[in-house]
């Protein structure tokens, strides 16, 4: 096995454990913003755009051709803040933009830069 092969092979595991990894904190960040507009009054207008902007990088995201995975069900909405949503968001899109940078396929890139698009939207949404 060459030296870039395996260069090659590594890239490939860390492209794909970054896909994997955010796609689950995708699906977290959902999840609890959901559950947060459904506990209040007008949770469905304060929480809106912070969901749909989540839901957007979810299926973005979902879009890149590498990604073999289904979203997790083992997750719980338990302790959230929107401090701790709005640090899962810049990880989640620093993790997106790196994915990007790692990606061979131009496919598996611009579904990455459309999730970290609106993964900075989300970001916004819940200053």
């Amino acid at each position: 096995m060459t030296h870039e092969r395996e260069h090659d092979d590594v890239r490939r595991s860390w492209f794909t454990e970054i896909l994997n990894s955010t796609l689950n904190d995708l699906a977290q960040a959902e999840r609890v913003i959901t559950s947060y507009a459904a506990q209040e009054p007008d949770g469905f207008i304060a929480w809106g755009m912070a969901e749909g902007e989540a839901t957007q990088a979810h299926q973005a995201l979902r879009q890149a051709p590498s990604l073999h995975t289904t979203a997790p069900t083992d997750y719980t909405t338990v302790n959230a803040t929107a401090d701790a949503l709005f640090e899962l968001a810049r990880k989640i899109s620093q993790s997106l933009v790196r994915a990007a940078e790692l990606a061979s396929d131009p496919d598996d890139k611009m579904a990455c830069l459309h999730a970290a698009l609106h993964a900075d939207r989300l970001r916004e949404a819940l200053r």
